[in-house]
């Protein structure tokens, strides 16, 4: 039985506290005293301890978050303090929950783990596996601990960003709302009694209601409740048609708009939205391998290699971002043309500025108030038992946030990224740089073009070609088991855009060819069903093919470099056909062109950078490990996709509209100064 001066007997290095001391001994006192105390059987209650399923991947005991912190001593000198243990015993690495005093540190609850101090009766906290599953059940060291309590501090820069971006539409719903107010009170008749003529008006008198409310409603799009009339009150217009720009008003109406415009392909908002649940099917599967499965190891086995599983890693490793790519070289082509076309000059040096900085004015704001977003937030979450992986995520956004502003975090500290999913905003930006280039010589020469594009993608493959053969990457499902090569994957192969470059360019190639096409290039049925064979066929070798090829490291076969330098491009190219066989009238319009697609596909971008965010939160938040099972799995796919599209049509109302309004507003601004 542990006495109070159990301790004493025990040399304790002077670098763990006196009180950290004091108060574990009590804990361990009243948990061993012959009628233990209620909070020290909470404490010990809530330990983890040895689980089924060790076999499937269940090595980690996380206890109890939750019963450790409830857990306070009458005296009220201490409560429980959840921390965990990291353990290393026969070549791998686990985790157990313990409950402590809070008065302890982590250097103290290691050097008091490593000396094997607690203990009920004589069974340790820290019991190893036994024998059956490890080669010698009592040799396990404790390498450090961790505790909750401290870890996550509110940062105060986030938390404004956070309440600016909710105070500014509410202040600009209610001035909007107090505008439009003043307006109709203006309008409505003081002191005159109803007409005979209720519910019509005489030609004459429409005329002169009209014009009078002409008048009025023009007076009062001028200056608003804040009169713009001289350049002396320019401050105050400028704040006028800010407070506008973040009204609800003004940006719930362009979301529930639901047509499409002319000048852009329907069927790319079904592909767009498609490709995005894909990408968020991926990512429940995979965030949730993390860290907070208790069969993993299970899970490897039944989805990694397994081509029916393609939903759960979204394709042979997300091929939905391929498709990005593919639309956004689309759209960059589109958009470059357009701004030509109304130039009237060509490509030149401020065509080629304006079109960059609306890309940039498109992507910033939101991409970086979804950093604020994640700081704010994870600052102020009470997580539980499993918070590591949220820490890396708010401590890496604190350490380089600044490579996201610049648009460089697909070079600068890859694997400890800030917001690791915004590597594809790099890669865009970085790719919409070349898109002036090719269009510029798709105006001059179309040889020149071919020799370009060819030169492109031939360089594209070649070094994907060479960086899968040096490194030997897995090709359908990067995993630890192949630590090196994996961790290669993602660095120097997955996130740089001389990989990654095949698809946009097959988009911009596409919208080249489409937009001045007048005629009919598909003429019948025959033609369009053969090119929907093979671009099936296509997206078929690009899937299957991935689970079939050897990619091990030691026996890494040719057919993989060519595999993965070519897989992608391939990819993007039957999506391509898809999209031009929509637009010919042969595609599946009637599907990809439903009104549903165009309200979704308004708001993908916010949901592309919030959906991970709410994975992580969601994983974060829980005390214990989740079993995986398909129906486990596709609930949390549901459940995902429902918070992801809520929340961002909330940012996309309170952040993203309003800077496009800011943005068309001071782009008119600028124009009629230069027009005086």
């Amino acid at each position: 039985m542990m006495t109070p001066k159990s301790l004493s007997c025990i040399v304790i290095p002077t670098n763990v506290s006196l009180r950290c001391l004091e108060d574990t001994n009590q804990f361990l006192s009243d948990l061993n005293a012959v009628e233990p105390k209620v909070y020290a059987i909470m404490m010990y209650d809530s330990l983890g301890k040895l689980g089924s399923n060790i076999l499937g991947g269940n090595t980690d005991r996380l206890g109890s978050y939750t019963e450790c912190l409830s857990a306070k001593v009458p005296s009220g000198k201490f409560q429980g303090q959840y921390c965990k243990l990291q353990v290393q015993q026969e070549g791998f690495d686990y985790s157990i929950g313990i409950c402590v005093p809070d008065s302890c540190h982590d250097e103290d609850i290691t050097t008091l783990a490593i000396l094997d101090i607690f203990k009920f009766k004589t069974i340790s906290f820290v019991s190893p596996f036994p024998s059956l599953f490890t080669l010698n059940s009592t040799v396990s060291v404790v390498s450090v601990a961790r505790c909750a309590k401290g870890l996550f501090s509110i940062d105060a820069f986030a938390a404004i960003c956070f309440i600016v971006f909710i105070v500014l539409p509410i202040t600009g719903t209610v001035y909007a709302a107090a505008v439009r107010w003043e307006v109709k009170f203006d309008e409505s008749p003081s002191d005159s009694l109803p007409s005979a003529n209720y519910g019509s008006t005489s030609s004459n008198e429409k005329d002169k209601s009209e014009s009078k409310g002409d008048i009025r409603r023009n007076h009062y799009k001028m200056n608003s409740v804040l009169p713009v009339v001289s350049d002396d009150v320019y401050f105050l217009g400028a704040l006028d048609r800010t407070l506008k720009c973040f009204s609800l008003q003004k940006n719930l109406p362009t979301i529930w708009t639901v047509k499409s415009s002319k000048d852009v392909c329907s069927a790319l908002n079904g592909i767009r939205v498609l490709s995005l649940v894909w990408i968020i099917s991926g990512h429940t599967s995979q965030m949730a391998a993390w860290q907070n499965l208790d069969n993993v190891l299970e899970w490897k086995a039944r989805v990694l290699k397994n081509p029916i599983y393609v939903y759960s890693r979204s394709g042979p490793f997300y091929l939905g971002v391929d498709t990005f790519f593919l639309i956004s070289g689309w759209l960059s082509s589109r958009s470059l043309l357009n701004i030509v076309h109304h130039s009237e000059k060509g490509i030149t040096l401020e065509v080629t500025l304006k079109y960059l900085c609306n890309r940039l004015a498109r992507l910033q704001p939101l991409h970086m108030y979804s950093i604020c977003l994640l700081v704010g937030l994870y600052s102020v979450i009470p997580w539980g038992s499993v918070w590591e992986i949220s820490k890396f995520h708010l401590d890496n956004c604190r350490r380089v946030w600044w490579s996201n502003l610049f648009l460089l975090n697909n070079f600068i500290s890859v694997t400890e990224s800030c917001n690791g999913w915004t590597w594809y905003l790099a890669n865009d930006f970085q790719f919409y740089l070349t898109t002036p280039l090719v269009v510029f010589l798709y105006a001059r020469s179309k040889c020149g073009l071919i020799i370009l594009g060819t030169t492109l993608f031939l360089a594209s493959f070649t070094v994907t070609a060479l960086l899968s053969s040096f490194f030997r990457l897995p090709v359908a499902s990067p995993s630890d088991t192949r630590e090196m090569s994996t961790v290669m994957y993602f660095t120097e192969y997955y996130t740089k855009p001389y990989c990654r470059y095949g698809p946009f360019l097959v988009g911009v190639l596409l919208e080249l060819f489409m937009y001045h096409q007048q005629a009919q290039i598909l003429r019948n049925k025959v033609q369009a069903s053969l090119g929907w064979l093979c671009a099936m066929l296509a997206m078929l070798a690009v899937v299957s093919l991935a689970y079939a090829i050897e990619d091990s490291v030691n026996s890494y076969s040719p057919a993989a470099v060519i595999y993965q330098a070519l897989h992608r491009t391939l990819w993007a190219a039957a999506i391509g056909w898809i999209i031009f066989a929509c637009q010919e009238g042969y595609g599946a319009n009637w599907v990809l062109s439903w009104d549903i697609w165009t309200l979704l596909a308004k708001i993908s971008y916010a949901c592309y950078l919030v959906h991970p965010m709410l994975i992580i939160l969601y994983n974060g938040l829980q005390e214990t490990l989740m079993h995986y099972s398909d129906i486990n799995m596709l609930y949390l796919f549901f459940g995902h996709c429902l918070l992801t599209f809520i929340t961002g049509l909330a940012l996309t109302v309170l952040v993203e509209k309003p800077f496009e309004g800011l943005k068309q507003s001071l782009t008119c601004q600028f124009h009629r100064k230069a027009l005086l």
